[in-house]
């Protein structure tokens, strides 16, 4: 099990401007400046420009820019968490990373049923994505979310196919409603007993977006903590960042 090793092994300045022109109407007002007639011209205020807008989501729910752009930030309580495999922790992902990414995060899916994940994304026409890793605080929950940008035309198709697989699956038993998202999936391994950690994988399309969130921690896994934080990131997913 990934990243079961890194659990088990421990748990503005601001500047002030000063106008220079401020000086000139001092002189001209006591009568000492050389030439008065412009003295008085008045310094325009500086402009502030205003940041382009770089990533947005269009009104038919699909994406522009970087996929990285929409990963949910760091929230409170969490900090940046390990490696997801060779993924990174905080990275892009390229479209011939797709096969290794699905067998990532669902190593536990039968040959059969992994071979028919693999080209349920294959069909979707994946472009790019991205992916995100943070832990919390105390050590004992590991999560990674995982966004892939598939064909807006083949996307609501290819996931639906993908989670169908994932739904009937004999690696999983189901797991915890997304709140406010009920098309997310959630699931679970099959336990063992005495094992310290757990884990949960949900999924979830929006738009021309495939998101994943897989996490692990300790037992009791603490689900609503997972679902809490994949249902943030499904909101910008739909609302964007702004950036």
């Amino acid at each position: 099990m990934r990243r079961r090793g890194w659990f088990v092994a421990g748990w503005l300045a601001s500047a002030l401007v000063v106008g220079t022109g401020a000086g000139f109407g001092v002189l001209a007002a006591t009568g000492t400046s050389k030439n008065s007639a412009t003295a008085s011209v008045p310094v325009a205020p500086p402009v502030t420009p205003r940041p382009s807008v770089t990533s947005g989501v269009r009104p038919d729910g699909t994406h522009y820019g970087s996929v990285k752009d929409f990963l949910l930030p760091v929230p409170d309580g969490y900090k940046p968490g390990p490696d997801e495999g060779g993924l990174g922790n905080d990275s892009t992902i390229s479209p011939d990373q797709a096969d290794p990414t699905v067998s990532l995060l669902f190593g536990t899916l039968p040959a059969s049923d992994m071979s028919s994940a693999k080209g349920a994304i294959a069909a979707g026409r994946m472009s790019d994505g991205a992916v995100r890793t943070y832990v919390n605080e105390a050590g004992t929950l590991d999560v990674a979310v995982t966004v892939l940008r598939l064909d807006p035309a083949q996307s609501a198709e290819s996931t639906g196919q993908f989670k169908n697989v994932v739904k009937q699956s004999r690696a999983f038993r189901n797991g915890p409603q997304v709140p406010g998202h009920a098309d997310a999936l959630c699931v679970l391994p099959v336990t063992h007993v005495g094992d310290p950690l757990d884990s949960m994988t949900c999924l979830a399309t929006v738009g021309d977006t495939f998101a994943i969130v897989r996490a692990e921690g300790t037992v009791p896994l603490d689900t609503k903590a997972v679902t809490e934080l994949f249902g943030r990131q499904l909101d910008t997913l739909k609302g964007g960042l702004g950036t």
